[in-house]
């Protein structure tokens, strides 16, 4: 893989970056005149929860990781810095576990704090099951998340980013597709069909997943991931643990602010 230039880099981010915001953008047309209004407000009760738990889960601690493998593969510590990667792999997994079974299990709770005693429009139950569509998502996230980290650790950010439009492209493509076959197609009733398209963060998550471990796997030896490693370097999990927690808290208080 090439490593680029600052201004390389930053000209590579920009382009995706925009091209990630522009599907953002325009697939709300299509896909809200499919759903309609009570389809669309319950698509964005889903994501707004989804998003809070997905900061708890993955916000900060990527760019902590990043920094980290970054600062050990420039001192040469390449034990330390694989080492790094998979205690943030395990870190991840417990948080999103943990973020999962609460969103799953205490769906119905969560949505009758949303939308309280509101009448009318869509009931508790249509929220929980959104709810619980979109929460399988957390379990895919924080490998994404650690794994962009180490990419970005050794400054091949080309990978982060192409990974992050194919997620956008896979996303928005099966949120258009996936609610008009469900409604006009197959006749299912707008809960359901909204619950197909919340289920595309898992889909996109999955395509974007499955380029960045190809790129891995790819480049181990480059990577240093199929290194034997005679002797351990002399920092402690303890050591990396705390300072992937100074580097991420601050990231994770802002971002759950936001939401």
């Amino acid at each position: 893989m090439k490593k680029h230039t600052f201004m390389e880099s930053t000209l590579i981010a920009t382009i995706c970056l925009i091209i990630v915001k522009f599907l953002g953008l325009v697939y709300v047309i299509p896909f809200y005149a499919i759903i309609g209004e009570k389809g669309a407000a319950l698509y964005a009760y889903a994501y707004t929860i989804y998003g809070m738990f997905l900061d708890i889960s993955t916000a900060g601690i990527p760019n902590a990781i990043g920094k980290l493998i970054n600062e050990f593969h420039t001192l040469g510590k390449e034990e330390a810095k694989i080492r790094t990667f998979k205690l943030g792999k395990r870190m991840l997994s417990g948080i999103a576990v943990i973020s999962f079974l609460i969103m799953f299990i205490f769906a119905r709770p969560i949505a009758t704090i949303i939308i309280g005693n509101l009448t009318g429009g869509n009931s508790i139950s249509d929220v929980a099951f959104v709810i619980r569509c979109i929460s399988f998502s957390l379990l895919l996230f924080p490998f994404l998340s650690v794994t962009r980290g180490f990419f970005q650790g050794h400054k091949y950010i080309y990978v982060n980013c192409i990974s992050q439009v194919i997620e956008q492209i896979a996303r928005v493509l099966f949120i258009i597709a996936g609610s008009f076959i469900a409604l006009k197609c197959l006749g299912l009733d707008i809960t359901k069909t909204v619950g197909i398209a919340v289920f595309s963060a898992f889909v996109g998550g999955s395509f974007a997943l499955c380029y960045i471990y190809n790129k891995m796997h790819k480049n181990k030896k480059e990577l240093g991931l199929d290194t034997k490693f005679e002797k351990r370097d002399d920092i402690s999990n303890k050591v990396i643990f705390k300072r992937i927690l100074v580097y991420a808290i601050p990231t994770v208080i802002i971002s759950i602010s936001f939401s």
